[in-house]
């Protein structure tokens, strides 16, 4: 039955046509009812798969960041858990947000006990707009961001009812995630990649190239407040362009206190809970935490090799933990890493 639902979803898109199971379904019990079929709501395509009947969970809340790649099992159980389970190994409902790809999620989450996953590719802002991604997000006890490309999460999201109604949804205390560009965009400060995707080759020699485009917060993370993230971390030689961002954000007073990052591996994740405690998830390398300290020097111009110094460095594998309060973990391996003239150095055994 959900092949076949997914089946007719996927060809109504391919068509150029918006659809929603609720509309294939007939369905409207569940408040996700769209629009009607002679009249298509623009802007997105959506796929639901599993139960038709809504459920209500009592959330534990927390955040899950994924640094792309293979997703980890064990990780997506975690989250699955943090939204509140209706009995064992049975948990709420998913909404998974993308702007590229469709229902890929769909059948992976629904093996973990979801009772429902809808997956919504939003095109448009209207799409973003759109009564039924709200409702889709309202409902919802996970709310998931998937990988893609960060800029466009930004151009079509920022300042929709998509972020109003996930934002309503974390302040009730339900979960969320994001996975490589939705990990991107879940921190205070935002990397959001509008010209391309930049290297640490190029962002150390310049931190004012076109490709570093920086701004704040798209959602509202309370765990996340203060943060920049990255991911695909280690597996891309990402941590000379974060010492990068972190020296624009400073520079430019898109932070107005020492900031953080944390950068996350491909096959890792980081799930934090409401109290701030973390727990690194396997088999990637795990998570990299960066802090700027008083003592800290930089100069970041345009055109000029970027200094940065003194950044406090913490690396955490797969299987420990760290503390985002206290920004430490009991078996993190701490570092420091500079930045002189556009070359990277560390007091440790390479830079990560």
């Amino acid at each position: 039955m959900i092949r076949s639902r997914q089946l007719i979803l996927r060809l109504l898109a391919a068509a150029g046509l918006w659809a929603s199971a609720a509309c294939a379904q007939g369905r409207t019990a569940d408040g996700i009812a769209g629009p009607p079929t002679t009249a298509p709501d623009p802007g997105f395509a959506a796929w639901v798969g599993g139960s038709t009947v809504d459920v209500s969970t009592t959330p534990i809340g927390g955040v899950y960041l994924g640094g792309g790649g293979t997703d980890i099992d064990a990780g997506m159980k975690w989250l699955l858990a943090r939204g509140g389970a209706r009995a064992t190994n049975q948990f709420g409902d998913v909404v998974v947000l993308r702007a590229s790809g469709s229902d890929g999620y769909n059948s992976y989450l629904l093996d973990f006990g979801a009772n429902s996953v809808t997956s919504i590719l939003i095109t448009t802002v209207a799409g973003a707009n759109s009564d039924y991604v709200r409702r889709a997000i309202e409902r919802a006890e996970v709310i998931f961001l998937a990988g893609g490309d960060q800029s466009k999460y930004v151009s079509l999201w920022k300042g929709t009812s998509l972020v109003t109604a996930v934002n309503a949804r974390i302040a009730a205390g339900f979960p969320i995630v994001g996975t490589s560009a939705g990990l991107a965009v879940l921190g205070e400060y935002v990397y959001s990649a509008d010209n391309a995707s930049t290297t640490s080759t190029v962002a150390l020699a310049n931190p004012y190239d076109a490709s570093i485009t920086l701004t704040t917060a798209l959602f509202n993370v309370p765990l996340l407040r203060n943060v920049l993230t990255d991911s695909h971390f280690r597996t891309r030689d990402r941590m000379g362009r974060l010492m990068a961002f972190l020296a624009r954000i400073q520079q430019d007073r898109i932070a107005n206190t020492l900031p953080l990052a944390i950068g996350v591996d491909e096959q890792s994740g980081v799930g934090v809970l409401a109290d701030q405690s973390a727990m690194v998830f396997g088999p990637g390398s795990g998570a990299y935490f960066l802090k700027i300290t008083p003592e800290s020097t930089r100069l970041c111009v345009s055109a000029t090799p970027l200094t940065l110094t003194n950044v406090v460095t913490q690396s955490v594998a797969p299987g420990q933990t760290f503390h985002l309060g206290a920004w430490s973990g009991p078996a993190a391996r701490s570092y420091t890493l500079s930045v002189t003239a556009g070359i990277l150095t560390s007091s440790a055994t390479g830079v990560y």
